[in-house]
C-alpha cells in the first residue's frame, strides 16, 4: 500500500493528475471468465443431463408439437420468441444467465459485496430460518457467493427466501393447515422447488407456462430436486382440464407478466378468476407500473386486465424495503398483492 501511495504522488507531482491504481482496473482472467460466461460449469451436471437436457430430448420435441398445435392467445409473440431462446438458454445450465434468470453480474468483488448486502438483509427477515435450511449447490450453471460461516448464496436462493417471507407474513401461510399455490410463468421451477422445501404444508404447487422449452425445464428440475409431488407442472394443453375450481389458496407471478402482450395476460387472468383463487402476487419488471409487452415493442397497462376479473391491490411494497439496501444493490422492484371476493 506504501508503495502504491508513492506511486501515486510521483504521477502527481509530474503533472499527470490523478490516475486510478492499475490493480483496481485491470481485469484479472477470473474477472473475464465471469463476466464474459453465461454460466458457472464448475459444479458438474449430473449423471444423464447432458442428454437429457438437449434440443433433441423426446420429451421436449413433443411439448413443441403440443404447444404448436394449440390457437391460445397466451401463444402470442412476446420476448420469449425462438431467436431469443436458440441465443440464450443453454438447456443443461438453465440456472446460469438465460432469459429466465439474470444475476445482477459486475466485476466479481462488487457483486460478491451485493450479495454479501442482499443475504443480510434477508436473515433480518427471515424468522424462520430459511435461508440456512434451505441449500445452494450451484447446480445447473447457477452463479454462486460462498462466505465464510455464512454458507453458500445465489440469486435463486435469496430472492426465493425473500418472496415466501413476504408471501408468509401477508398471508400467514406457514400457519395454515395447508394451502395450495398456482405458478403462472414458472421458468424452471424455482419457487417451487423452493417453496416445496420450506413448508411442510403444501398441498400443491402447480407450474404452468405458454413456453415449451420452460415446461420441459420445470418437469425436469423438479423432479431432480425430488419435490414432486407437491410440486407438478401442467402442460399448457392440459390446463383447462387438470386444474380444477376452487383447488388454488394463491397464484404467483415472478416477472412474467411484463414480458407477455395484453391478450396473453386477459387469458391468465380469465384463467384465475374461472378457478377462483383468492390471492395473487404479481412482480413486474418496472417498479410500480403493470406495463404489458406488445409484439411492436409498445407497453400497455393491465391493472384494468385485472380489476375487471374481481382483483383489487392489497397491498404494494418494495421486494428490499430498506433504501439503503435498495439503493446497493439496484433493486427497485415491487410486490403487488391482489385479491378477489366472490
Amino acid at each position: 500500500m506504501r508503495a502504491a501511495l508513492r506511486e501515486v504522488r510521483r504521477r502527481l507531482r509530474q503533472g499527470d493528475g490523478p490516475q486510478p491504481l492499475p490493480e483496481l482496473v485491470q481485469l484479472t482472467d477470473e474477472d473475464r471468465r465471469y463476466l464474459t460466461t453465461l454460466y458457472d460449469d464448475s459444479v458438474p451436471l449430473p449423471a444423464g443431463a447432458e442428454t437429457e437436457l438437449s434440443q433433441g430430448s423426446p420429451r421436449l420435441q413433443e411439448l413443441r408439437a403440443e404447444y404448436a398445435a394449440l390457437n391460445l392467445p397466451v401463444l402470442s409473440p412476446s420476448r420469449w420468441n425462438a431467436e431469443a431462446l436458440d441465443a440464450f438458454l443453454d438447456l443443461r445450465y438453465f440456472r446460469g444467465e438465460t432469459l429466465i434468470t439474470w444475476h445482477y453480474r459486475e466485476l466479481p468483488r462488487i457483486t460478491a459485496l451485493k450479495y454479501f448486502v442482499l443475504a443480510g438483509y434477508v436473515a433480518e427477515r427471515d424468522p424462520r430460518g430459511l435461508l440456512t435450511s434451505l441449500e445452494e449447490d450451484g447446480a445447473f450453471g447457477c452463479w454462486t457467493f460462498t462466505y465464510p460461516g455464512r454458507g453458500r448464496f445465489s440469486r435463486d436462493l435469496l430472492e426465493s427466501v425473500n418472496e415466501m417471507c413476504f408471501l408468509d407474513r401477508r398471508l400467514g401461510l406457514s400457519e395454515r393447515e395447508r394451502f395450495s399455490v398456482l405458478d403462472i410463468g414458472a421458468g424452471y421451477g424455482r419457487l417451487a422447488h423452493r417453496m416445496s422445501s420450506a413448508f411442510g404444508n403444501l398441498a400443491d404447487y402447480c407450474c404452468v407456462d405458454a413456453i415449451p422449452e420452460s415446461t420441459f425445464l420445470s418437469e425436469y428440475y423438479l423432479r431432480h430436486r425430488g419435490v414432486a409431488p407437491p410440486a407438478r407442472v401442467v402442460s399448457l394443453g392440459r390446463v383447462q382440464q387438470d386444474l380444477a375450481p376452487g383447488t388454488f389458496d394463491l397464484a404467483v407471478n415472478i416477472h412474467s407478466f411484463s414480458e407477455c402482450p395484453l391478450g396473453a395476460i386477459e387469458w391468465w387472468i380469465e384463467l384465475l378468476a374461472r378457478l377462483g383463487v383468492a390471492s395473487l402476487l404479481v412482480v413486474p419488471n418496472e417498479p410500480t407500473e403493470l406495463l404489458s409487452l406488445e409484439a411492436d415493442g409498445s407497453r400497455r397497462d393491465f391493472l384494468p386486465v385485472l380489476e375487471r376479473a374481481g382483483y383489487r391491490l392489497d397491498h404494494r411494497e418494495p421486494v428490499l424495503d430498506d433504501p439503503a439496501v435498495r439503493e446497493l444493490v439496484d433493486l427497485s422492484d415491487h410486490f403487488h398483492l391482489f385479491s378477489r371476493s366472490g
